[in-house]
């Protein structure tokens, strides 16, 4: 499979790049980035390429500006990442306006040289994936973002610790805006097939703390570290996997919604799908609670505001 990543030189695009590297499945990779970013890009190649050989494994690197995009042909998954990082005092959302003309610029330039998947991580990736998808004229299923697979993954952290068990067994997921809006599934959470709300000590569980520290993780790790690289590109290379192994997995992805869920369309948001070679294969039409739905509802609203004021940017 060959893979380009666009904004590779980041802190996300570098380490996707070396841990994509290591995968049997991908035997070629495009690092791209902007022209002034080229010599950082020459250096982490060497550096990764360094790291596999003392693992004893190898890949086709490649390094590219983005002045011709036509270096992305061929690739079965493009992967987005460029965009103006948020500071810790800033909402994925006050990124909308000035990612969109980010993503607007390298969606339209790829489609016009290759029928590929486009796997968006810019932020407010929510918004930014509805623009890539209504900028590149690709299918829905081809188009999709990280949403709140990581959100999910945090979330399923802070159960295994407060229940003190192995995080394989946690089964949970959270739904809705990649950001304030988004609505953990208790009703969808489990703990070795047994339902969360039957454990024993589940009345002393903090959820609102916790949620709070799902909410705010992205931030407090901006204020520690300046940053967070290893989680997301960590996740990102789940989903990739499971795209190339055509494992049709149900994850969480930021998805184009065409009524599958209460009548909801016309948005891209965190919702549970079936994933495989083909992309997002199903939208996958759960049942929540009155309480979810009503907090899902509200996420819609708040992203489809967004998602409006970037459709003519």
């Amino acid at each position: 499979m060959k893979v380009s990543i666009i904004g590779a030189s980041g802190k996300i695009g570098s380490v996707l790049s070396y841990l994509l590297a290591k995968e049997h499945y991908i035997n070629h990779i495009n690092m791209i980035s902007r022209s002034k970013s080229l010599s950082k890009l020459e250096g982490i190649k060497m550096d990764i390429y360094d790291a596999l050989a003392a693992s004893g494994t190898d890949a086709d690197i490649e390094v590219h500006d983005d002045s011709d995009m036509s270096v992305v042909e061929g690739s079965e998954i493009t992967i987005l990442t460029s965009g103006i990082p948020r500071n810790g005092n800033m909402s994925r959302l006050d990124l909308a306006k000035k990612n969109a003309e980010i993503v607007k610029n390298y969606s339209r330039s790829i489609s016009k040289v290759c029928d590929t998947k486009l796997f968006v991580i810019t932020n407010p990736v929510d918004v930014m994936t509805y623009k890539a998808l209504i900028e590149s004229g690709y299918e829905k299923n081809q188009v999709f973002g990280l949403g709140t697979h990581l959100d999910s993954m945090r979330f399923k952290v802070a159960i295994a610790k407060f229940f003190g068990v192995h995080i394989g067994d946690v089964r949970t997921r959270i739904i809705g805006e990649h950001g304030d809006t988004m609505v953990p599934l208790l009703s969808a959470t489990a703990i070795g097939g047994i339902p969360i709300c039957r454990l024993p000590n589940f009345e002393n569980f903090p959820y609102e703390k916790v949620i709070d520290a799902v909410k705010n993780c992205g931030k407090k790790i901006i204020d520690l570290k300046n940053g967070s690289e290893y989680g997301p590109a960590s996740a990102i290379v789940n989903i990739v996997k499971c795209i190339a192994n055509d494992e049709k997995r149900l994850l969480t992805l930021s998805a184009y919604v065409d009524g599958e869920i209460d009548g909801i369309n016309g948005i891209c948001i965190g919702v549970p799908v079936k994933v495989g070679r083909k992309g997002i294969e199903e939208v996958v039409p759960i049942k929540i609670s009155n309480k979810e739905l009503e907090m899902f509802m509200h996420s819609v609203n708040t992203i489809k505001e967004y998602c409006k004021k970037v459709e003519k940017i």
